[in-house]
């Protein structure tokens, strides 16, 4: 008799998805690439939340002068340098930049960006201190985790209080580049989007990375046309609240705004997590005449996630998997202590669930989405736990990130070199792999051959 919801679930290399990448083998070492820093690092931009600096893994990593805060100030505030500097100093921008030109408001608020961000001005904007506390900063450090993490030597405290080296493998797509974080919170207007877009601009990145949604006034949820009420559907019963007069014309800017980026370098954004028929704003600005790149998910088995969609997506990359029980799919955990299979029909689609997460760097302590016992992240710089250093991760925002790092990594070793988001595109579509399930078929990248995926 087969006994549901008590057997173990399988262990996996918590670097499986890089893997199944082809970036490493199967002892997790280079394939067919070299871990040598490049002369100049690669630039990636990640429009999130802030990140935990302090992680031991992202060491190095985060661009601590450039990296800036647009939760907390309109011009933003530069969250790593000490409030009382007295200017930022000479950064390394792109004055001479054009992105703006034929956008009237936007233009204007580069100029404001850029005054704000001359020799003569302080760190923090109007003394304001940046909201990059660890309490909001567990997506961002996932994120950034993902797309570039280096491999690091640490140091705990053991139980006796000695304290002894730890070795932390743990590694993001590409550990050569580097991150520029620039944060704002999960609602920002567009203005504030404009700011940040522009800033990824100035800072001449290489990649650009939006892990997540931004608000799209302009369109209503597609999803709602297909729900009738007798003869009407939903869509022709809801009047959508409109935006505020002076907040349209922004709204328009910005979405030419993150064209105008992708044309200098890939943007690549998260198709989405529920089953958005044509990926979720901006990934639905993705065309064969930009460099914006839309992310959607693959579960460790290599079937197309229960929230993700396949379909109008530039490309797939792994991530976890979730539980649907819906008149299309029914996709159930058998494994899970809480299942019972009564009224489940046969064609529950368990074999195409996998409980396998995707790993990251998770912000250590108390914060973030592990957590920790210990009210202290360390004694004198020595761990007090690694647990609560790692989470499981999941969603088209980890694809998302894994596909910035497999760029990034692409421009680090030398794969291709035009500063073009096209180039940039193409070069990542003809790393592709055709991958076929049942009833679809998507490109994958993989920079090795062909996706191997565990044994999930």
């Amino acid at each position: 008799m087969k006994v549901t919801g008590r057997e173990d679930y399988p262990q996996y290399d918590a670097l499986w998805h890089l893997q199944t990448l082809g970036v490493l083998d199967k002892n997790n070492a280079p394939l067919d690439w070299s871990a040598e820093p490049p002369a100049k690092p690669t630039r990636v931009a990640v429009i999130d939340t802030s990140v935990a600096i302090a992680h031991p893994n992202l060491a190095g990593v985060i661009n601590k002068e450039l990296s800036l805060d647009f939760f907390s100030a309109r011009l933003g505030s530069f969250p790593f340098l000490p409030k009382d500097q007295e200017k930022i100093g000479e950064l390394d921008l792109k004055w001479d930049t054009e992105i703006a030109e034929g956008l009237p408001l936007t233009e204007k608020l580069l100029a404001e960006l850029v005054d704000r961000l001359s020799k003569s001005s302080k760190p923090h904007s109007k003394g304001i201190q940046p909201c990059t506390s660890p309490a909001f900063s567990a997506h961002g450090t996932n994120v950034a985790g993902l797309v570039g993490a280096r491999p690091c030597i640490a140091e705990q405290v053991l139980p006796t209080g000695e304290k002894a080296p730890l070795a932390l493998p743990y590694s993001g797509v590409d550990p050569m580049c580097e991150i520029v974080q620039i944060s704002n919170n999960f609602d920002p207007e567009p203005e504030g989007l404009i700011m940040a877009f522009l800033y990824a601009d100035l800072i001449d990145a290489d990649v650009v990375l939006l892990p997540r949604n931004i608000a799209d006034p302009h369109r209503i949820v597609p999803e709602l046309g297909d729900i009738k009420l007798g003869d009407q559907s939903l869509t022709d019963l809801i009047r959508q609240v409109g935006t505020q007069d002076h907040h349209t014309e922004l709204w328009s800017e910005l979405s030419a705004l993150i064209v105008n980026v992708s044309q200098s370098r890939p943007v690549v954004c998260a198709a989405g997590n529920a089953n958005e028929e044509t990926g979720i704003y901006p990934a639905n600005l993705a065309s064969d005449h930009n460099g914006i790149v839309s992310v959607g998910a693959v579960n460790a088995k290599g079937f197309c996630s229960s929230y993700s969609v396949s379909r109008n997506i530039t490309v797939m990359a792994p991530s976890n998997d979730a539980e649907i029980f819906d008149a299309a799919e029914v996709r159930l955990d058998e494994k899970n202590a809480y299942y019972d299979p009564t009224g489940v029909p046969d064609s529950n689609s368990n074999c195409k669930y996998s409980s396998f997460d995707v790993i990251s760097t998770d912000v250590p302590g108390l914060s973030g989405y592990s957590g920790s016992v210990f009210l202290n992240e360390t004694v004198d710089g020595a761990l007090l736990d690694y647990g609560s250093y790692f989470s499981r991760f999941g969603g088209t925002s980890a694809a998302s990130a894994l596909v910035a790092g497999f760029l990034s990594l692409g421009r680090s070793t030398g794969a291709y070199e035009a500063n073009s988001g096209l180039v940039a595109k193409s070069w990542l579509l003809g790393k592709c792999h055709v991958q076929k399930g049942d009833d679809e078929e998507f490109c994958m990248p993989c920079w090795s051959g062909t996706p191997i995926f565990p044994d999930a």
